[in-house]
């Protein structure tokens, strides 16, 4: 479905607990697809981030709360008044920004390998992936990615998976990744300030 150009899935008992799931950088809201089957005594909502999958790109810069406030808009849009935010990488980011700007919303949070803060040498290695990101496009970054995410058994032993997760990756437009790769790099600073 698609609601003001955010492409989502919602599934389970209409009136289970809403789980909202958030993908990170460069995925889609079918990263949560082995997941499901899991929570099927929720309520789930999937949705692909702004410039993500099949949700449309940002007008300009996005920012760390604009990506918040498109959750907010889904969720009213949705008639949702509250739900547990579970989030990975840059989707991490957005849970917690959510969180605070909408606590009364939130009803548990979950972050999944999301930086809360970096060290100069962590920033700097971060600012360099944005940078490659900009010249070369998501390819770049791709492989520094699957070790981030994978364990090293994953990635010998799933090669399927290693090859879809690149897929979405590499589906992304280097313009629209690059301004969401800066949130990532730079919306540390927003959460925790």
């Amino acid at each position: 479905m698609i609601h003001d150009g955010t492409t989502y899935d919602l599934t389970g008992p209409e009136d289970a607990p809403v789980v909202v799931l958030i993908h990170g950088l460069g995925l889609t809201r079918a990263v949560w697809q082995w997941l499901l089957p899991d929570l099927t005594k929720f309520r789930v909502l999937t949705y692909d981030l702004i410039g993500h999958g099949e949700t449309a790109p940002p007008a300009g810069d996005p920012t760390l709360k604009d990506l918040s406030d498109q959750l907010a808009h889904l969720l009213d849009h949705l008639q949702i008044d509250k739900a547990a935010i579970v989030g990975f990488s840059l989707g991490g980011m957005i849970a917690r920004r959510f969180a605070q700007d909408h606590r009364d919303r939130t009803t548990a949070l979950v972050v999944l390998h999301s930086a809360h803060t970096r060290t100069e040498k962590q920033q700097a290695a971060i600012l360099y992936r944005v940078n490659q990101a900009e010249a070369e496009g998501p390819e770049a970054t791709v492989d520094l990615a699957l070790q981030r995410w994978y364990t090293d058994h994953a990635q010998a032993n799933r090669p399927d998976l290693m090859a879809l997760t690149r897929s979405w990756i590499l589906a992304n437009k280097r313009e629209v990744y690059v301004k969401l790769y800066r949130i990532l790099a730079h919306g540390v600073d927003e959460i925790v300030a």
